[in-house]
């Protein structure tokens, strides 16, 4: 029997918005993988210490000061990693996803084999108040190549294909999550929503020549 979209919609949206969660504090509050001597807690700080990315200042700072600081020091340095980053935090502290997820990509253009890099752009893209799967598949597609036992990302890439309409790829995404954490929190809802990939197409088309399922074909 074919599952109720509805219900495979809200799945997905808690899958993106609470692994999109997971990705994004993992990355800021751990710094796993990057590479960088920094204090990353100084970037979400509000910069009334002196310990603030190296700037020795008393002032309070808002995340506008923070960035104007950090794109001072690209012009100098337009390859400087930790002002990318940087200038990346505070767009997202200020809610702007589009140009937090523009000074990733720079930053990744610097770092292309940092996972946790790729885990943060792939938080924002997923994330259901922004939702660009056309955007997350490639970032989540090279973060599995760079983690290929990172279960949490393949499970987000089959969500992104779904998404997207690519059965075939959600399945191996799905079928590669299932195959690290076979008993993970999301196995059971992962295997029912496999079950509706070859019953009908992620944008509610009729199934394709060949693939309806006894329900959904014609008397």
């Amino acid at each position: 029997m074919l599952l109720n979209r509805r219900r495979i919609d809200k799945w997905a949206r808690w899958v993106a918005i609470g692994l999109a969660a997971v990705f994004a504090l993992s990355f800021a509050f751990m710094g796993v993988g990057t590479g960088v001597d920094m204090n990353w807690s100084s970037l979400w700080s509000d910069g009334s210490s002196t310990d603030n990315g190296g700037r020795d200042t008393g002032d309070v700072q808002t995340p506008e000061d923070l960035i104007e600081g950090y794109e001072a020091e690209l012009a100098a340095n337009p390859d400087n990693y930790e002002a990318l980053v940087g200038i990346a935090t505070q767009y997202e502290a200020l809610d702007q996803p589009d140009l937090a997820a523009e000074y990733l990509q720079k930053a990744i253009a610097q770092r292309p084999e940092d996972g946790p890099l790729h885990q943060r752009l792939a938080a924002i893209y997923m994330h259901p108040a922004t939702a660009n799967y056309e955007e997350a598949a490639p970032v989540l597609n090279q973060l599995t190549s760079l983690e290929p036992t990172n279960a949490q990302a393949f499970l987000l890439l089959g969500v992104a294909q779904r998404e997207l309409g690519n059965a075939e790829a959600a399945a191996l995404a799905w079928n590669k999550y299932l195959e690290l954490e076979p008993e993970g929190a999301s196995a059971d809802d992962v295997r029912l929503q496999m079950e509706t990939l070859t019953q009908a197409p992620a944008d509610g088309t009729a199934p394709a020549e060949g693939s309806a399922s006894p329900e959904t074909t014609a008397p």
